[in-house]
């Protein structure tokens, strides 16, 4: 692993008035681009994106990212990881809102052949949920910001 700094650029645009505008964000190599609204329940347009959503997708990828490194190193016989990342924003009285809690859902399907293998596998999995959310760089970010939460479940998909 590389220990020197990295930089990572994204740009930003804004058009339009601040209700009924659109953004775009995209990354310096092309590799990602999104339009962005305010949400409907910011009296935006809605039909887009919005920072919020760009946040958590954020949150979730990188906690995935992690949590597969972290189960490929301890040899987990993951079949397939998937994440649901849900947020609560509140009204702060003197700063406007602010992100409240963010849980993560992480579901680890596991490659045994036979569901009740899984069980011989439960510590280390749980190991490894605890470990991809301490190495996580946007959950270490928001931490003693935010309520951080994850609860796993392993299974078949669902």
């Amino acid at each position: 692993m590389e220990t020197k700094e990295q930089v990572y650029r994204v740009r930003g645009s804004w058009e339009g008035t601040l209700v009924g505008g659109r953004g775009v964000i995209e990354n310096e190599r092309g590799t990602f681009q999104t339009e962005f609204s305010i949400p409907k329940s910011f009296g935006g347009p809605g039909g887009m994106t919005n920072p919020e959503e760009i946040f958590l997708a954020s949150a979730c990828a990188c906690y995935l990212v992690t949590l597969a490194m972290i189960a490929e190193k301890m040899k987990l016989p993951v079949k397939n990881l998937t994440c649901t990342a849900e947020g609560k924003v509140v009204p702060d009285q003197q700063d406007g809102y602010h992100f409240r809690e963010i849980a993560l859902y992480p579901h680890i399907e596991l490659d045994t052949g036979n569901e009740s293998d899984e069980a011989q596998y439960e510590d280390l999995i749980a190991r490894a949920v605890a470990l991809a959310e301490h190495r996580c760089i946007i959950s270490r970010a928001v931490k003693g910001s935010v309520h951080y939460e994850v609860r796993h479940t392993v299974g078949a998909a669902g």
